[in-house]
């Protein structure tokens, strides 16, 4: 079992005009941790997803949601969004009136660099998380101190501890 080296939590308001906030906040800690620009993104992508979906599907509910972000040691990058809705999200095959295919794209995506989600219940609130974690594989020592890391399709640039 892999030990959180680092994780940042915040809230989020459960409106459209407060997605970019989480993108943004998201987008800092990566960067503060020395994640590279591809990692960022791809995990700026997910977490604009995750909360328009709380915003589109479960703000009734849920007035805020609650985004943590991860890394467990070196293998791992762990995203997680959750609400107080109840209702579990399936990602769609294709488009339609009410929504599009965003999960069903960030499903994609997920099992492209052979990551993993999982929808998990939250029992104080009677609703549910949403966890990612996306692989971090090390290729590289650049330093003693410092060890490029990278999965098939999300890299970053991460410090070793102590």
């Amino acid at each position: 079992m892999s030990s959180t080296v680092m994780r940042h939590n915040f809230q989020v308001i459960s409106e459209a005009e407060y997605v970019p906030l989480a993108r943004r906040e998201t987008a800092k800690v990566l960067a503060d941790w020395g994640m590279s620009e591809e990692v960022v993104g791809t995990a700026c992508l997910i977490i604009s997803e995750l909360v328009t979906n709380v915003v589109q599907h479960a703000a009734v509910l849920s007035p805020t949601a609650a985004v943590t972000l991860a890394l467990e040691e070196q293998t791992a990058l762990v995203l997680a969004v959750a609400d107080a809705h109840p209702l579990k999200p399936k990602p769609l095959p294709a488009a339609h009136g009410l929504g599009g295919r965003g999960l069903f794209l960030v499903d994609a995506l997920v099992k492209e660099i052979h990551g993993r989600v999982e929808v998990l219940p939250e029992d104080a609130t009677g609703g549910k998380r949403i966890v990612i974690r996306l692989p971090l594989a090390p290729v590289a020592a650049h330093s003693r101190r410092s060890q490029t890391v990278r999965s098939p399709a999300v890299s970053a640039a991460i410090a070793l501890p102590h």
